[in-house]
C-alpha cells in the first residue's frame, strides 16, 4: 500500500509534561540545527482546548505537540513519500522523540512510552477506514513491529467509525524506551 501521509503519536509517560512554551523553544532550536530536513516555523496552538498545542512545520514532516485525544504527545506528521515506507516513518518518529528526551532545559523530564503509539493515515481515499484498509496496512506493518518490539506480542486496535480517518492504536505487551526501539530498528535494515 502507498501510504505516506500518515501520522505517528508517541505519547509522554506520566507524570512527564512538556508545556507549549517549552515544545516551541526546542522546536525553534531545531530548525537551525537539523540540515537533513527542510524546518520552516513554529506555531502556538496553545489556545486551542483539545488538539495541537505547539506545531513544527516542515517541508517533509510536522512535528506536533498534541493532546488531541486527552493524551500529551508528539505527532510525527509525514507528508512527502519515503523510500523506506513505515520503517522510515517510525525511525524518524522515534528521532524526534528521542531529541525531546535529551534536550537539556527538560532535565530528564520528558520521556515517551516507546510501548505504544497511534497510527492515523492522512488520505481518505488511498485509505478508507475500512478492515480491508487495516489488513493491507497490517501486511507492511506488521514486519517493521516484529523488528521494533523484537518479536514482543503487539495488539493492533481500529476505531472503526466510518467518521474517524483511518487509525490504529498499537499497543506492546511490554515497555521499550525510545532509544532501545531506534537501536532495534537500525539493527533490523
Amino acid at each position: 500500500m502507498d501510504l505516506h501521509r500518515i501520522q505517528l503519536k508517541f505519547y509522554l509517560n506520566p507524570p512527564g509534561d512538556l508545556s507549549p512554551e517549552e515544545a516551541f523553544r526546542a522546536f525553534s532550536a531545531w530548525i537551525p540545527t537539523t540540515p537533513d530536513q527542510t524546518l520552516i516555523d513554529v506555531a502556538d496552538y496553545s489556545h486551542l482546548p483539545d488538539g495541537p498545542l505547539t506545531v513544527l512545520v516542515g517541508h517533509q514532516a510536522n512535528y506536533t505537540l498534541d493532546r488531541s485525544d486527552r493524551r500529551l504527545g508528539l505527532v510525527y506528521g509525514r507528508k512527502q513519500p519515503l523510500e523506506a515506507g513505515l520503517r522510515q516513518a517510525l525511525t524518524e518518529a522515534l528521532k524526534a522523540c528521542h531529541r525531546l528526551e535529551q534536550e537539556a532545559e527538560l532535565a530528564g523530564r520528558v520521556s515517551f512510552a516507546g510501548g505504544e503509539f497511534q497510527l492515523v493515515a492522512n488520505d481518505r481515499l488511498r485509505a478508507p477506514n475500512t478492515e480491508s484498509t487495516q489488513q493491507a496496512v497490517a501486511a507492511h506493518l506488521n514486519p517493521v513491529l516484529a523488528s521494533l518490539y523484537r518479536g514482543a506480542a503487539v495488539d493492533l486496535t481500529r476505531d472503526p467509525d466510518p467518521r474517524q480517518r483511518f487509525n490504529l492504536l498499537v499497543q506492546a505487551g511490554a515497555s521499550f524506551a525510545v532509544a532501545d526501539l531506534l537501536r532495534n530498528l537500525e539493527k533490523a535494515a
